[in-house]
């Protein structure tokens, strides 16, 4: 190539990405998706670009094609309009979820599920193509089994009474270390994931996409075992939806984008002559723990606890912290195949995260002199996880999220009890939890459902919620410990702590 063929061809690419540039200021649904799939730096192609030859690839091994949504679900919304009978222990928007929708051509059979739950044949295969989410500190795409095959000892009820409700996650989540794509950094980055319980399938998907001239190393798979959920369309298959989790990005407003836009185009890929039986394994799950634990901070929370208690002499309660089981609902979570045994609900539950709860419950009721000190060790901080947060849940059966304070306001909250030169200080936090905090630093004051909208800022309602009535809870998240790629093991962290101070529970 010649200096002015160069020059030239530089300045076309030039004039491309001033042109994208200008598009995406644009209102338009198109300029949005656009800005959605944008590029860092090292953004090497986008995945949709190659979809026309995918399909074609995938009609040329004698596969058909149904294809479906991938958009954001508020499941905080859905218990409020009474869609779900809780909320699976969610926070509204900012929470950031997408899921499948319509993935059930009109030909099968109809269920009584809403358009976010699917089944998958034997032979079948889900197909998401497209761009990861813009910089974030953790992502994952995960598949969980809604309910069992039906065993014909009843009329299967309709959803959200559907017996058992189980969500058991079917194996690990690909998530922000473990996802497969051709950049250095996850973001913004082109992946094909694939959702098979056949191992044929899973080859002949893999096959039509590298003919397609997608490249190996963008391929995921998230293989369903039916030893796990057993496969089939109707009564005789399980149920299914997927989740695509997103958490603590760079900058909200291209999270926003991905959220209203997401760049992704989905198939439901069902084999024109049925394959030959080849399940799909059960996966090897990733190993918690590393052997290192916290507790050489032991003495540090002490002292915390004890500054706390002296600055604050009323009427108190120390809450207790443990795994979060309600065993009065037959609830578990952390431990999906244990539930799967045991027929208990896990509630959409991932490995990523440890779940640990307080009790008793209490109130926060508005014009009542009443809150909780949140305190403990920032665990991000000690390398036991790749973000942490604690939220507030308002309705004991419904547990409406209502705030969430993530690590990254840790800082510096620990030093108002324990003063600036304790040599642990910058390791620990302590946070007020109340109606009202008066502009206080280091407080997390609660939203009430008059704060709950979507992604495009309207606003929806909760009947049900009532803030100076409801009992309340804490939930405290640990995602992915940057060692093992899955959650830490709580037995090798210092559990966070809880101090309830007013009228409420006092003995």
């Amino acid at each position: 190539m010649n200096d002015a063929v160069r020059i030239s061809f530089m300045l076309m690419v030039l004039l491309m990405i001033m042109l994208a540039d200008a598009s995406g200021a644009s209102g338009e649904a198109g300029a949005k998706v656009q800005k959605a799939n944008a590029s860092s730096e090292n953004q090497s192609f986008s995945a949709l670009d190659r979809v026309p030859q995918f399909l074609e690839e995938l009609k040329k091994a004698g596969f058909s094609l149904h294809e479906g949504k991938i958009e954001y679900i508020d499941l905080v919304k859905q218990c409020c309009e009474g869609m779900l009978a809780d909320t699976l222990a969610n926070n509204p928007w900012p929470n950031a979820y997408l899921t499948l929708k319509n993935m059930t051509p009109e030909s099968y059979p109809k269920l009584s599920y809403p358009s976010w739950i699917w089944q998958l044949g034997e032979d079948e295969a889900i197909v998401l193509v497209g761009q990861t989410p813009p910089p974030v500190a953790y992502f994952s795409y995960q598949t969980f089994m809604v309910s069992p095959p039906y065993d014909g000892n009843a009329t299967p009820p309709p959803f959200p009474g559907i017996e058992p409700r189980m969500g058991i996650a079917l194996g690990d989540t690909t998530n922000v270390a473990t996802i497969n794509t051709t950049n250095a950094e996850p973001f913004y980055s082109p992946i094909i994931y694939i959702i098979t319980g056949n191992i044929e399938a899973e080859r002949r998907v893999r096959a039509a996409a590298l003919t397609a001239g997608y490249p190996d190393s963008i391929i995921n798979i998230e293989a369903i075992s039916p030893v796990i959920a057993p496969l089939g369309i109707g009564p005789s298959g399980s149920a299914f939806y997927l989740a695509q989790r997103n958490a603590m990005p760079t900058n909200q407003s291209a999270l926003e984008d991905y959220i209203k836009y997401p760049p992704y185009r989905v198939f439901r890929v069902t084999p024109n002559a049925h394959l030959a039986a080849d399940p799909e394994p059960v996966p090897v799950l990733r190993v918690r723990g590393t052997g290192r634990s916290e507790m050489d901070l032991y003495p540090a929370l002490k002292r915390l606890r004890k500054a706390i208690l002296k600055e604050y002499t009323g009427a108190h309660k120390e809450l207790d912290t443990h795994v979060w089981w309600l065993p009065e609902r037959e609830i578990m979570l952390e431990k999906p195949y244990v539930g799967l045994q045991r027929g208990q609900f896990m509630m959409g539950a991932t490995r990523d995260t440890n779940y640990l709860a307080t009790s008793p419950n209490f109130k926060l009721r508005n014009g009542t002199d009443e809150f909780v000190i949140v305190y403990g060790v920032n665990h991000q901080q000690t390398g036991k996880a790749t973000y942490a947060s604690f939220s507030l849940y308002a309705d004991k059966d419904k547990w409406f999220g209502i705030g969430t304070t993530l690590n990254d306001q840790f800082n510096g909250s620990a030093q108002q009890y324990l003063g600036p030169d304790d040599p642990d200080a910058d390791k620990l936090y302590a946070f007020k939890v109340a109606r009202d905090c008066k502009e206080e630093a280091y407080c997390m004051q609660p939203s009430g459902p008059e704060s709950f909208t979507d992604p495009w800022g309207v606003p929806y309602s909760c009947p049900d919620l009532n803030m100076d009535e409801d009992e309340m809870f804490l939930i405290f998240r640990n995602y992915m410990e940057p060692e093992t790629n899955v959650s830490p093991d709580d037995n090798e962290l210092l559990y966070d702590q809880a101090i309830y101070f007013g009228p409420y529970l006092e003995s």
